[in-house]
């Protein structure tokens, strides 16, 4: 088990460390267009949809690294007295849904990406790149997120078992 953990949070680290770069291009992409636009009065037609295709692959091949670093939004009003073995168990509890929301996600995500590449789909503007490498984004971000899920899973296990998550060896 623990070595189902390791893999899969330095897979999630390795790939948030690395897609985090993304947000450069996107910032000075968004800059030159607000420059284009504004000052020099000529916009241009690539810029926003290629901020859409950078801000669609941190989205969707963040969200492990997010759930790993617990930064996706939690109700925590509930959560904060309890103690990390009670919130191990509601987590465990409430994971049918997680599990459940992510399956639908891999499974009518790659459907409509299929459907996108037979068409050779592309985004309704005047620039009209294809569409459907961003719908694959949809069914790979949701698997490597189903990862991270599986080894959170697996963690609050430990947790309620009491042992330890660091430890080496199962």
């Amino acid at each position: 088990m623990q070595w189902y953990i390791h893999i899969v949070d330095s897979i999630s680290e390795w790939i948030g460390r690395v897609f985090c770069w993304a947000l450069i291009p996107l910032v000075f992409i968004t800059a030159f267009e607000v420059f284009m636009r504004y000052i020099m009065k000529q916009p241009t037609i690539w810029a926003w949809d290629t901020n859409i295709q950078i801000f669609a692959v941190i989205t969707f091949i963040g969200g492990g690294y997010t759930l790993l670093t617990k930064g996706h939004v939690t109700v925590d009003v509930f959560t904060i007295n309890m103690s990390e073995r009670k919130q191990a168990i509601l987590a465990i509890l409430t994971s049918f849904f997680f599990f459940f929301g992510i399956f639908v996600l891999i499974i009518k995500g790659w459907d409509i990406f299929i459907m996108s590449w037979k068409v050779k789909e592309t985004m309704p503007t005047v620039w009209a790149p294809p569409y459907y490498p961003m719908k694959l984004l949809v069914p790979v971000g949701s698997f490597l997120l189903l990862l991270q899920g599986i080894s959170e899973f697996l963690k609050n296990i430990n947790t309620i078992l009491g042992k330890n998550n660091e430890g080496k060896g199962d």
